[in-house]
C-alpha cells in the first residue's frame, strides 16, 4: 500500500500509477489512429483499396500473434456430435457481412448535417472511452503453462475458467461502432465504408483483445506497446499549416499538439493529482467495540 508523499520517495508511489495509466493512453493513442485514417480517407490521402487491404493483412498478423504469443490453452478433442467451426470461419464471416451492409450504413445518417454529425461522434467516442474495460490480469503465457503442469501432475482435465464480458464492454463497443457508423456517412463510396467500418471492428474490437494480452507480459512490454502506438498516430495526423521551431527541434502543431497534450494530462497530470492527494488520507483503527450476537430463542 501507498503511503503519503511526505513519507515515501516518488519512485514507490508515482510510478505505479503512471504504469496503471498507460492502457489509457493505449486506447487514446487507437482513437486518434482511427480518427487519423478516417481524415486521410476524407481528404483523399488514403484510398478504400489501401485501407481495406491494409486492415486485413493487419487482421491476420495479430490473429497469428495472439494465437501463437498469447492465446488461450488449446482444448482436447472430445469429438463432439456437431462439429467445431473451423477457424476460416470467423475470418471471413464478419467481412462479408460488412460488404453487405456497407450500402445500407453508408446511407442511415447520410441526410443529416455535418455540424451535427462531429458532436455525435465525439459523444460516442466519449462514451466508449468512459465504458472501456481497461484491467490487466495476470500474464496469459504464465498462466498456460502453469495449467498444463497442473494437469499433467493431477490427471483428469478440469475446466477452464471462461472470462466473461461485462456489460459495459459490449455498450463499449456498441459507442464505438456507432461511431465509426456515423463518421462513415461523410465518406464518398460504399468502399470508403466498407474499409473505415472493418478498420473500426478491428481497432475496437479486436486490438483490445491483442493489446491485454502484451501489457499483461510485463510493464516493459506495456511502456513499447504505448509509445509504439503514440508514435504511429502521431505520424498519420494531419500536419499544421505553419510549423513551428524550438532551434533546430520541430515542434508539434495542430491535431499533435492537442493529442499530446491529452496524453500528458492522462499520463502525468492525473497520477499527480492522485499522488498529491494521498496526503490527506487518514487510516481510521482503534480499540473497537466488539460486536455481541444475540440470537433470539423462539417461543413454544
Amino acid at each position: 500500500m501507498c503511503r503519503p508523499p511526505s513519507s515515501l520517495s516518488w519512485t514507490s508511489c508515482l510510478l505505479p500509477l503512471i504504469l496503471a495509466a498507460l492502457p489509457v493512453s493505449q486506447h487514446l493513442a487507437v482513437i486518434t489512429l482511427f480518427l487519423a485514417i478516417f481524415y486521410g480517407m476524407l481528404a483523399g490521402s488514403f484510398g478504400a483499396e489501401e485501407v481495406g487491404w491494409a486492415c486485413a493483412m493487419m487482421g491476420l498478423i495479430a490473429y497469428g500473434l495472439w494465437r501463437v504469443g498469447w492465446g488461450v490453452v488449446k482444448k482436447e478433442n472430445i469429438g463432439p456430435l456437431v462439429p467445431a467451426a473451423s477457424a476460416i470461419r470467423p475470418l471471413l464471416l464478419p467481412p462479408l457481412l460488412l460488404g453487405l451492409l456497407a450500402p445500407v450504413l453508408g446511407t442511415l445518417t447520410s441526410a443529416t448535417t455535418s455540424d451535427s454529425i462531429w458532436p455525435l461522434a465525439g459523444l460516442l467516442f466519449f462514451v466508449h472511452l468512459l465504458l472501456t474495460d481497461f484491467r490487466t490480469g495476470p500474464d496469459r503465457r504464465r498462466k498456460r503453462r502453469r495449467l498444463l503442469r497442473r494437469r499433467r501432475s493431477s490427471g483428469p482435465r478440469t475446466d477452464d475458467p471462461v472470462e466473461e464480458k461485462s456489460l459495459t464492454s459490449s455498450l463499449s463497443l456498441t459507442s464505438a461502432l456507432s461511431a465509426s457508423v456515423v463518421l462513415a456517412s461523410r465518406l464518398p463510396s460504399t468502399g470508403h465504408v466498407f474499409s473505415l467500418v472493418m478498420l473500426a471492428a478491428g481497432l475496437f474490437a479486436g486490438w483490445p483483445n491483442l493489446a491485454k494480452g502484451v501489457r499483461e507480459a510485463g510493464p516493459v512490454f506495456s511502456v513499447a506497446l504505448t509509445f509504439s502506438m503514440i508514435w504511429l498516430s502521431s505520424t498519420l495526423l494531419p500536419p499544421p499549416r505553419h510549423a513551428a521551431f524550438l532551434g533546430p527541434i520541430p515542434l508539434p502543431g495542430g491535431a499533435n499538439r492537442v493529442f499530446f497534450v491529452v496524453l500528458l494530462l492522462v499520463n502525468v497530470g492525473g497520477p499527480l493529482m492522485l499522488w498529491w492527494a494521498w496526503r490527506w488520507k487518514r487510516r481510521l483503527g482503534g480499540n473497537w467495540d466488539v460486536a455481541v450476537v444475540r440470537v433470539r430463542k423462539r417461543t413454544a
